[in-house]
Protein backbone atom coordinates (compact mmCIF):
# COMPACT_ATOMS: atom_id res chain seq x y z
CA UNK A 1 0.00 0.00 0.00
CA UNK A 2 2.90 2.33 0.19
CA UNK A 3 3.40 2.76 -3.32
CA UNK A 4 -0.31 3.90 -3.46
CA UNK A 5 0.71 7.23 -1.90
CA UNK A 6 3.95 7.38 -4.07
CA UNK A 7 2.24 7.28 -7.14
CA UNK A 8 0.38 10.64 -8.94
CA UNK A 9 -3.33 11.17 -8.49
CA UNK A 10 -3.81 10.23 -12.07
CA UNK A 11 -2.39 6.68 -11.27
CA UNK A 12 -4.10 6.41 -7.98
CA UNK A 13 -7.55 6.83 -9.83
CA UNK A 14 -6.79 4.46 -12.39
CA UNK A 15 -6.37 2.28 -9.76
CA UNK A 16 -8.87 2.67 -7.93
CA UNK A 17 -11.47 3.45 -11.03
CA UNK A 18 -10.78 -0.47 -12.16
CA UNK A 19 -12.68 -2.78 -9.13
CA UNK A 20 -15.12 0.27 -9.14
CA UNK A 21 -16.21 0.65 -12.94
CA UNK A 22 -16.52 -3.25 -12.45
CA UNK A 23 -18.26 -3.94 -9.14
CA UNK A 24 -20.83 -1.17 -9.49
CA UNK A 25 -22.71 -2.51 -12.74
CA UNK A 26 -22.00 -6.05 -11.56
CA UNK A 27 -23.88 -4.92 -8.01
CA UNK A 28 -26.58 -3.56 -9.84
CA UNK A 29 -26.95 -6.55 -12.75
CA UNK A 30 -27.24 -9.09 -10.42
CA UNK A 31 -30.23 -10.58 -9.34
CA UNK A 32 -32.62 -9.68 -6.38
CA UNK A 33 -35.47 -9.01 -4.93
CA UNK A 34 -36.78 -5.78 -4.18
CA UNK A 35 -39.01 -5.07 -1.21
CA UNK A 36 -39.61 -1.33 -2.01
CA UNK A 37 -40.61 0.78 -4.49
CA UNK A 38 -38.34 2.02 -7.17
CA UNK A 39 -38.02 6.08 -6.82
CA UNK A 40 -36.35 9.07 -9.02
CA UNK A 41 -36.48 12.49 -8.07
CA UNK A 42 -35.19 15.33 -10.20
CA UNK A 43 -36.52 17.49 -12.85
CA UNK A 44 -35.95 21.26 -14.52
CA UNK A 45 -33.91 23.76 -12.17
CA UNK A 46 -35.56 25.24 -9.65
CA UNK A 47 -36.59 21.95 -7.92
CA UNK A 48 -37.71 20.73 -4.92
CA UNK A 49 -39.45 17.38 -4.95
CA UNK A 50 -39.58 14.50 -2.22
CA UNK A 51 -41.34 10.99 -3.37
CA UNK A 52 -42.41 8.71 -0.32
CA UNK A 53 -43.39 5.02 -0.68
CA UNK A 54 -42.97 2.25 1.14
CA UNK A 55 -39.19 1.89 2.53
CA UNK A 56 -37.83 4.15 -0.67
CA UNK A 57 -37.68 7.70 -0.62
CA UNK A 58 -35.93 10.32 -2.98
CA UNK A 59 -35.52 13.83 -2.73
CA UNK A 60 -33.81 16.55 -4.26
CA UNK A 61 -33.70 20.32 -3.86
CA UNK A 62 -31.97 23.17 -6.52
CA UNK A 63 -31.83 26.23 -7.30
CA UNK A 64 -32.09 27.77 -10.87
CA UNK A 65 -28.76 26.98 -11.90
CA UNK A 66 -27.96 23.50 -10.65
CA UNK A 67 -28.55 19.59 -11.28
CA UNK A 68 -29.80 17.35 -9.25
CA UNK A 69 -31.01 13.30 -9.43
CA UNK A 70 -31.57 10.81 -6.83
CA UNK A 71 -32.86 7.19 -7.59
CA UNK A 72 -33.77 4.60 -4.60
CA UNK A 73 -34.39 1.29 -4.87
CA UNK A 74 -36.02 -0.05 -0.99
CA UNK A 75 -33.35 2.54 0.25
CA UNK A 76 -33.13 6.59 0.80
CA UNK A 77 -31.68 8.98 -1.78
CA UNK A 78 -31.04 12.58 -1.14
CA UNK A 79 -28.98 15.26 -3.72
CA UNK A 80 -29.07 18.98 -3.40
CA UNK A 81 -26.75 21.28 -5.27
CA UNK A 82 -26.58 25.18 -5.29
CA UNK A 83 -24.88 27.92 -7.41
CA UNK A 84 -24.18 26.27 -10.47
CA UNK A 85 -23.79 22.63 -9.12
CA UNK A 86 -24.32 18.98 -9.66
CA UNK A 87 -25.41 16.23 -7.21
CA UNK A 88 -26.38 12.94 -7.76
CA UNK A 89 -27.31 10.26 -4.61
CA UNK A 90 -28.04 6.56 -5.55
CA UNK A 91 -29.44 4.05 -2.92
CA UNK A 92 -30.62 0.30 -3.22
CA UNK A 93 -31.25 -2.65 -0.51
CA UNK A 94 -31.48 -0.41 2.56
CA UNK A 95 -29.05 2.23 1.95
CA UNK A 96 -28.43 5.31 2.22
CA UNK A 97 -27.15 8.15 -0.06
CA UNK A 98 -27.14 11.80 0.79
CA UNK A 99 -24.80 14.36 -1.99
CA UNK A 100 -25.26 18.11 -1.29
CA UNK A 101 -22.66 20.57 -3.11
CA UNK A 102 -22.63 24.63 -3.89
CA UNK A 103 -20.36 24.85 -6.94
CA UNK A 104 -18.96 21.70 -7.12
CA UNK A 105 -19.60 18.17 -8.49
CA UNK A 106 -20.52 15.23 -6.38
CA UNK A 107 -22.24 11.93 -5.48
CA UNK A 108 -22.92 9.51 -3.01
CA UNK A 109 -23.56 5.56 -4.10
CA UNK A 110 -25.09 3.58 -1.19
CA UNK A 111 -25.70 -0.33 -2.27
CA UNK A 112 -26.95 -3.04 0.10
CA UNK A 113 -28.27 -2.75 4.01
CA UNK A 114 -26.71 -0.83 6.22
CA UNK A 115 -24.84 0.75 3.35
CA UNK A 116 -24.41 5.09 4.10
CA UNK A 117 -22.44 7.38 1.98
CA UNK A 118 -22.35 11.13 2.55
CA UNK A 119 -20.76 13.95 0.63
CA UNK A 120 -20.74 17.44 2.08
CA UNK A 121 -17.61 19.12 1.18
CA UNK A 122 -16.13 22.61 0.83
CA UNK A 123 -17.49 24.73 -2.08
CA UNK A 124 -16.67 24.18 -5.22
CA UNK A 125 -15.50 20.77 -4.66
CA UNK A 126 -15.27 17.33 -6.82
CA UNK A 127 -15.87 14.69 -4.50
CA UNK A 128 -17.93 11.04 -4.28
CA UNK A 129 -18.47 8.24 -1.69
CA UNK A 130 -19.23 4.50 -2.51
CA UNK A 131 -20.35 2.29 -0.03
CA UNK A 132 -21.27 -1.59 -0.26
CA UNK A 133 -23.21 -3.24 2.86
CA UNK A 134 -22.14 -2.51 5.88
CA UNK A 135 -20.11 0.50 4.69
CA UNK A 136 -20.34 3.67 5.70
CA UNK A 137 -18.35 6.30 3.68
CA UNK A 138 -17.96 10.11 4.40
CA UNK A 139 -16.47 12.74 2.33
CA UNK A 140 -16.86 16.56 4.33
CA UNK A 141 -15.07 19.95 3.88
CA UNK A 142 -11.18 19.67 3.96
CA UNK A 143 -10.91 20.33 7.60
CA UNK A 144 -13.09 17.13 8.43
CA UNK A 145 -11.55 14.83 5.60
CA UNK A 146 -12.87 11.54 4.25
CA UNK A 147 -14.02 8.69 6.45
CA UNK A 148 -14.17 4.58 5.55
CA UNK A 149 -15.33 2.80 8.70
CA UNK A 150 -17.83 -0.97 9.21
CA UNK A 151 -17.13 -2.28 5.60
CA UNK A 152 -16.03 -1.81 1.93
CA UNK A 153 -16.08 1.50 0.82
CA UNK A 154 -14.38 4.35 -1.12
CA UNK A 155 -14.56 8.18 0.02
CA UNK A 156 -12.48 10.51 -2.65
CA UNK A 157 -12.24 14.05 -2.30
CA UNK A 158 -10.24 15.13 -5.60
CA UNK A 159 -10.07 18.78 -5.07
CA UNK A 160 -8.15 18.06 -2.00
CA UNK A 161 -6.62 14.91 -2.46
CA UNK A 162 -7.95 13.46 0.72
CA UNK A 163 -9.17 9.63 -0.23
CA UNK A 164 -9.60 6.48 1.52
CA UNK A 165 -10.38 2.87 1.17
CA UNK A 166 -11.39 -0.08 3.09
CA UNK A 167 -12.09 -3.79 2.54
CA UNK A 168 -14.34 -4.10 5.52
CA UNK A 169 -11.48 -5.12 7.72
CA UNK A 170 -8.64 -2.14 7.66
CA UNK A 171 -9.07 1.03 5.34
CA UNK A 172 -6.05 3.03 3.79
CA UNK A 173 -6.14 6.83 3.89
CA UNK A 174 -4.55 9.02 1.63
CA UNK A 175 -0.85 10.97 2.49
CA UNK A 176 -2.34 14.43 2.49
CA UNK A 177 -1.87 15.87 5.50
CA UNK A 178 -5.65 18.07 7.32
CA UNK A 179 -4.63 21.69 7.62
CA UNK A 180 -4.05 22.56 11.51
Amino acid sequence: MAVFFQRGIARKVALVAGPVLIGIPLALLTTGTAHGAELSCGGQPPVENVLVDGTSACGVRTDATSNAFAHALDAVAFARAQVGGNAVGLAEGGAVAAAETASGQVGALAFGHNAVSIVSPDPGAVAVAISLAPGQTFVGTASEGVRCDAGAGLALNFTTGQSCLSDGTTAWRSGVVLPQ
